[in-house]
């Protein structure tokens, strides 16, 4: 009879730690997220703002602290940049899309909220600050005139070229934050937001990188 209580309560323990082990170990992460990236600044002064469409895509790793909070260490390739128009007349403007591509490093922070369960849905929010380093990047600048030759007439003129360690730095620094919905600790979606702190203009006037945006972050274990 004790043979038996000792090899039930061994078989209880090993359950309850098996358990705890799959509750608490750590997850990879996959991140997407499709936002609109934007400057910030006295650069951009006058300027009529456009869409500017912007991906990122990431990985990361998952290491619970607690039972709700976690440390969620990621390296994302990131899109940033501007749109923007500036018209002098009805007929004349000025016209620049700037595509920045950079390395995003962010030691994020996770709070879960609602039920802690494994397999339960509940609300999450996460967010730290982030180092980027800029890679490569496109732009494109759009300048339409009067032309001095042919009143009446308008000349267009279109340029190309890269803006990094000319016009912008290499180097970005902010914070991010997200709010969303986790589903059975296996998949998230919501709303992000990023706000870049450095000036990455290389004159006078400041230029800030600035993003709203939808993510989804899907969790791996082990297993996969």
């Amino acid at each position: 009879m004790n043979k038996h209580l000792v090899f039930t309560f061994l078989c209880l323990c090993l359950l309850a730690n098996s358990v705890s082990a799959q509750k608490n170990r750590s997850k990879k992460i996959f991140h997407f997220e499709a936002k609109s990236a934007r400057f910030n600044g006295d650069g951009v002064g006058g300027e009529t703002y456009f869409f500017k469409p912007a991906f990122e895509i990431g990985f990361g790793l998952k290491y619970p602290l607690t039972s709700r909070v976690s440390f969620n260490p990621e390296l994302t390739l990131a899109q940033k940049g501007f749109h923007g128009k500036t018209n002098y007349s009805d007929s004349t403007y000025t016209e620049r899309n700037l595509s920045l591509n950079y390395l995003d490093i962010s030691p994020n922070f996770e709070i879960k909220l609602g039920s802690v369960s494994e397999y339960a849905n509940g609300f999450s929010v996460w967010g730290g600050p982030y180092m980027g380093i800029g890679l490569w990047d496109n732009a494109t600048y759009d300048i339409r005139i009067a032309n001095p030759l042919k009143p009446g007439t308008y000349v267009l003129t279109s340029t190309e070229g890269e803006s990094f360690s000319r016009d912008i730095r290499r180097l970005d620094m902010g914070f991010k934050v997200g709010i969303g919905i986790v589903s059975q600790n296996f998949v998230s979606v919501g709303l992000t937001y990023q706000a870049g702190l450095m000036n990455i203009a290389t004159n006078s006037k400041s230029l800030y990188n600035q993003s709203l945006g939808f993510y989804m972050r899907v969790f791996f274990d082990d297993v996969l």
